[in-house]
């Protein structure tokens, strides 16, 4: 700053002053204004200033024995670039302490004739900072007044706008106007200036304008609207009053107070959010101490522009409110992590809240002490008597215990979580008895019908509890089962209704085309069933299972089987491989191993995705790990490898499955590193995985199409390359899961047939089918038990039995074959010297196909056996239909020549059962071997060749003409149906489930 340019304006503060009766119980602000002024700064501006002192003071040389205080000088730079250094002084009256009147000085002048002189005198006078420094000068900057004397260029008149007791705006006025006359006279510059503007009586201000009007004070006297405790247009009127001494045309414009005060508000809050914003940064640790803390802070330009103004008492309460705010923060966090793990720790210690007796004080307390006397209390909770659990969070040592500081259960948190815990469990046992109330009103009621959606029948539950009580979400989703239940129902019922008519589709069983007509000729047939009208509003899904049957008549192989899971050929194998006398070769399959039907399972996948599809399984299985696949219970045991391949080494020769699972690029390429190498490259482990079967799991997870289509075929390839299975996890979560562990049993079983002994059929001497109805509801084991548990059995191929046992005087070989109805096609060529026919009794289609497939077979020995849920007479008079059934049963036994007997399904009986008829077959074994040497020598001769060539060749699949039926409304109205041609396809798609219509 260039002192040379500089202008040097000495200023006049003054104001009304004088005894408590003159001035009102307060000053006018003159002091607080020069302060506000010459030291702008927060920390260096004092509120309380000398009014009353004692002789010693008034004597000193601050005083210096005058009434006016030397403020010292300060240096400004207007906008427009001006430069002027101010020398203030504040004119006052000063009280002795003693008189509490004004001290005598001389020949004392008026105070008004004293603040309007135009000179000062005081020699060595020091400069006014505060009244601290009264009596100890020497400890603050000491600055003498140049010279001793002060030439005043320039008067600020201060005019006080708030209401003060003791003083009237009379008297203000009266002083103001008779000071602006003589400085007018005088012909010195002056600013009007009111003070405490933010504390304003409007009538005060009002009359200070009306000075500024008045005519001899118009264009001479300018006004200022100022509060120095806001520091609010302080400066504009210092600046303004040297602009009126330097005669400047183009002075600084005079904001208003309102507007001034909204200019000084923004700039705080500025200064204030830029500050928050730099603590917030800055101090993240509660712990850190205002020293260290400002140190920090100091640094940054925003932390000095915030103390500037407002302080550094500011400055520390906003530091101290953010750590405690870091503080609260902390605990709160912490609090929650406790109160969740408390949650958390309810649901095991606390499973049934009935525990807790409401009847001797508060459910809580009772709870804690219940929680503080279980065996696991250390296993959760820990106790801290020394200190309370947010002091133990203070401490310097870091705290490693992850258990919950029992006195944490004494906060309103801990209570709250309990009683939502409690609440919980009470509307989750509400919530599971509605639900059951629900699904039986279901099933009570008549008018939900498959293909019905809620919305159709919402109005007949309205009203109802348990279905007010449920959200739509869970009425939905109940809904959605009892649909599933019911239309599952419907189709084999369906499926049954079928089966039932045999006959009408028998002579369906060697056409290749299916013709519209045939479809409607089948269908007039069956149209008026209750079982057929039931699917209406599902037609489509009707048709296709009235297609996939057209297939299996054409094709009866398991494959095909409505039944499939529970289709006897796979069942069979089931009972058979389950019968530990049976003998095999030694082998190391799962079977011979784990008798208990035990998986030991070892999941392998990187990036933690093995752990998550365990725990998919485990969602699915339950916490016992128990399986159920075709009626037989499976004990399931993990191990997980998180892409640690090495694992594989440790597969012992239990291993029962190997389940590999990826979700990206990176996963698979880890994968099929590992797999490579380990199961390709690895000759010493090749007899470990010969045997055991692997999954490739696919599980996309946030991918792109084409890379999610790029991972689908690379892990087809793969799993071509291994020979296993391949599954891509993008359909039900449920039964993705289910479908592995489908495919690891389905393997093993597999696995197990390829071990069992061939035995050579010219080497028998009665070969006997036994022959079953799939669908039959009666324990196959039962059944078969007298067959299988004989101790001279031998089982040489999935189905086929050899039994050494006396038919009359000597021991002969049979040979039994198990089979289904519909795999009896398969031994139609073979020498075959008789059939044992089992059918229930309690259902219709069992004794059709019985009817169809016996008398293919007439002049060959039969036995028919009808399984009764009773035994003895009770099973003929159990109903109308076993009634009925059993009399047509004993019917077509005579027809045929044959045995017939009735057999209970709890009923065991021994191999002796059978043997009266293995008799007969015996006695009739010439003629049976002559019939079957005629019908090969009438086969070779040409007759018959065509029907001979059907049993021998696969057949092809039938093509259906119009394969499906669009069912449209005829012309006329009448409702008739018109059917339109559509490509023809055929029935295997529909059988395998490839392709829906």
């Amino acid at each position: 700053m260039s002192l040379v340019n500089m202008k040097q304006i000495n200023v006049s503060v003054i104001g009304l002053s004088g005894t408590e009766k003159d001035r009102g119980q307060v000053g006018v602000g003159k002091s607080c204004l020069c302060n506000r002024f010459l030291r702008p700064l927060a920390d260096d501006y004092f509120i309380d200033h000398i009014s009353v002192l004692s002789q010693s003071d008034f004597s000193g040389r601050i005083v210096n024995n005058d009434h006016f205080l030397y403020w010292g000088e300060v240096h400004k730079i207007t906008d427009d670039g001006a430069e002027y250094t101010f020398n203030i002084v504040e004119q006052t009256e000063f009280m002795d302490d003693s008189t509490f009147q004004p001290f005598k000085v001389g020949k004392m002048e008026s105070y008004i004739k004293r603040c309007t002189a135009t000179r000062v005198f005081s020699a060595e006078k020091l400069m006014y900072i505060c009244k601290n420094q009264l009596g100890i000068e020497k400890e603050y900057e000491e600055k003498v007044m140049p010279e001793g004397r002060l030439s005043i260029d320039g008067y600020i008149l201060v005019f006080d706008v708030s209401s003060v007791p003791n003083r009237s705006i009379e008297k203000q006025l009266e002083f103001v106007q008779n000071v602006i006359s003589i400085i007018l006279k005088n012909k010195k510059p002056m600013v009007l200036v009111t003070t405490k503007n933010d504390d304003a009586n409007e009538l005060y201000v009002r009359e200070a304008e009306k000075i500024c009007q008045r005519k001899e004070c118009k264009g001479q006297v300018q006004l200022v609207e100022t509060s120095a405790h806001e520091s609010v247009n302080v400066d504009v009127a210092f600046i303004l009053l040297a602009q009126l001494v330097d005669k400047i045309k183009n002075r600084i414009k005079i904001p208003s107070y309102q507007e001034a005060s909204r200019y000084r508000k923004e700039l705080l809050d500025t200064r204030s959010e830029a500050v928050t914003k730099l603590i917030r940064n800055q101090i993240t640790d509660y712990r850190i101490l205002w020293i260290q803390g400002s140190k920090i802070l100091s640094q940054h330009k925003e932390w000095t522009d915030f103390i500037n103004i407002f302080g550094n008492d500011a400055g520390q309460k906003i530091f101290r409110r953010h750590i405690k705010k870091l503080r609260d923060d902390y605990l709160n966090k912490k609090l929650q992590q406790y109160i969740e793990k408390f949650s958390s720790a309810l649901e095991y210690l606390l499973p049934d809240i009935n525990v807790l007796s409401t009847h001797d004080g508060d459910i809580w307390d009772n709870a804690r002490n219940f929680l503080r006397n279980q065996l696991e209390f250390n296993q959760y909770f820990f106790d801290c008597p020394q200190v309370s659990w947010t002091d133990l969070l203070d401490m310097d040592e870091a705290v490693t215990d992850v258990r919950i500081p029992f006195d944490v259960l004494e906060t309103t948190e801990a209570e709250t979580a309990f009683r939502n815990y409690v609440n919980s469990v009470q509307q989750d046992k509400k919530k599971v008895g509605w639900k059951h109330q629900f699904k039986l009103l279901l099933e009570e009621s008549g008018f939900v019908t498959p293909g019905k959606k809620l919305s159709e029948v919402r109005v007949l539950f309205m009203g109802r509890e348990c279905f007010e009580a449920l959200s739509e979400h869970d009425c939905q989703q109940i809904y959605d089962i009892h649909q599933e239940e019911i239309l599952e129902k419907c189709k084999e019922n369906f499926i049954e209704l079928l089966l039932e008519n045999a006959q009408l589709f028998l002579q369906y069983k060697n056409i290749d085309i299916i013709t519209q007509d045939d479809i409607r000729h089948i269908t007039d047939v069956i149209q008026d069933d209750s079982r057929y009208k039931i699917l209406d509003r599902l037609d489509q899904e009707r048709r296709l299972i009235l297609f996939q049957h057209l297939g299996f008549i054409h094709c009866p192989i398991r494959e095909h089987c409505p039944f499939f899971n529970n289709c006897i050929d796979n069942l069979i194998g089931e009972v058979l491989s389950n019968k530990s006398s049976l003998k095999k070769k030694s082998s190391d399959n799962w079977k011979s191993q784990n008798v208990d039907k035990t998986l030991n399972l070892l999941i392998v996948g990187s990036e933690h995705l093995a752990s998550d599809l365990l725990n998919d399984i485990r969602m699915c299985t339950g916490l016992k790990g128990e399986y159920v696949f075709e009626n037989q219970t499976y004990f399931l045991n993990y191990r997980i490898a998180n892409g640690d391949m090495e694992a594989f080494k440790a597969i012992d020769v239990t291993s029962s499955g190997l389940i590999c699972v990826y979700s990206n690029q990176q996963s698979f390429e880890t994968l099929k590193d590992n797999l490579e190498r380990t199961l390709l490259c690895n000759l010493e482990l090749e007899d470990k995985f010969e045997n055991l079967p692997i999954v490739l799991v696919y599980q996309p997870q946030d991918l792109k199409e084409n890379e999610m289509e790029y991972l689908r075929n690379e892990g087809v390839r793969l799993s071509e390359l291994l020979h296993c299975d391949f599954i891509d996890h993008n359909q039900n979560h449920q039964k993705y899961v289910y479908d592995i562990l489908n495919i690891v049993i389905f393997s093993l079983k597999l696995t197990e047939i390829k071990t069992y002994e061939t035995y050579p059929s010219n080497q028998v001497d009665l070969r006997i089918i036994v022959c079953l109805f799939c669908g039959d509801e009666y324990n196959m084991e039962n059944i078969l038990s007298p067959l299988i548990d004989e101790s001279t059995i031998t089982k040489t191929a999935e189905h086929l039995i050899i039994i050494d046992m006396f038919i009359g005087d000597s021991k002969k070989r049979v040979e039994l074959i198990i089979t289904s109805y519909h795999g009896i096609n398969q031994y139609r060529d073979e020498l075959i010297h008789g059939f044992i026919y089992f059918y229930s009794a309690k259902r219709r289609s069992s004794l059709a196909y019985l009817n169809i497939l016996a008398s293919q077979n007439s002049n060959i020995p039969v036995q028919i056996i009808a399984i009764t849920e009773l035994g003895g007479a009770n099973a003929f008079f159990n109903s109308d239909l076993c009634q009925f059934l059993i009399t047509e049963g004993n019917s077509l036994a005579d027809k045929l020549k044959g045995s017939f007997m009735t057999f209970s399904a709890d009923q065991f009986v021994k191999f002796a059962f059978y043997s009266p008829f293995l008799k007969i077959a015996w006695d009739n074994k010439y003629e049976t071997e002559n019939l079957h040497i005629e019908e090969s020598i009438t086969i070779d001769s040409g007759e018959g060749t065509l029907e001979n060539s059907i049993h021998q060749l696969p057949r092809p699949p039938p093509r259906l003409e119009s394969y499906m039926l669009s069912s449209t409304m005829g012309t006329d109205g009448s409702g008739s149906e018109n059917y339109e041609m559509l490509p023809t396809r055929s029935l295997n798609s529909l059988n395998d489930g490839s392709e829906k219509p």
